[in-house]
Formats: C-alpha cells, sequence, structure tokens
C-alpha cells in the first residue's frame, strides 16, 4: 500500500506544480497582454497625432497652390483676352481689306 500513497502524493505535488505553472504562465500572458495593449494604444495616439500634422500641412499647401492657380489663370485669361482682341481686330481688317477687294470688281 505503501506504493499508491507515494504514487497519489507524486501526483497531488505534480497537480500541485502544474497549477502554479498555470498560474505563473496566466499572469505572464496578462502582463504581455497589458504590453501589448498599452504599445497598440500609443500606435494609434501617434498615428492620430501623425493624420492631424499631415492633413493640416496638406490644407496650407493646397490653399497656397490654390491662390497660386487661381492667380496663374487670371494671368493666363487675361492674355487670352489679349490675344483675342488682335485676333479680333486682325478679322475685321481682313473683313474691311475683303469687302474693299469685292466691291472693286
Amino acid at each position: 500500500m505503501g506504493n499508491i500513497s507515494m504514487e497519489m502524493e507524486s501526483m497531488c505535488a505534480d497537480i500541485a506544480n502544474s497549477h502554479a505553472e498555470r498560474n505563473k504562465s496566466l499572469k505572464d500572458l496578462q502582463k504581455d497582454v497589458k504590453t501589448l495593449r498599452d504599445d497598440a494604444r500609443k500606435f494609434v495616439a501617434d498615428s492620430r497625432r501623425l493624420h492631424q500634422e499631415i492633413a493640416k500641412s496638406l490644407n496650407e499647401t493646397l490653399g497656397k497652390d490654390r491662390e497660386d492657380l487661381t492667380r496663374e489663370v487670371d494671368s493666363l485669361r487675361k492674355d487670352f483676352r489679349k490675344s483675342q482682341q488682335g485676333v479680333r481686330a486682325d478679322l475685321a481688317a481682313a473683313s474691311k481689306t475683303w469687302d474693299w477687294m469685292c466691291t472693286r470688281r
């Protein structure tokens, strides 16, 4: 019977050891999860901050580019109007010349 009691004691010791190991593993896992969650929170906060900085910079750049583009388009429109007036004057002169040539026959 001594053999059975030794086996029972050994089994009880194994159960106690595995319980202690399981508790240690759970604590390590909880610590790892907490670290991972903290890192994820930091990453999200950094990403949000970076996104806001990029959005602000982009808005400023696009606003400036829009102003520059508006000025350039206005300048092109003025140049076009001047050219258009020149073409109209040339067409009017050509029309007068054509009419003069047609009436001389």
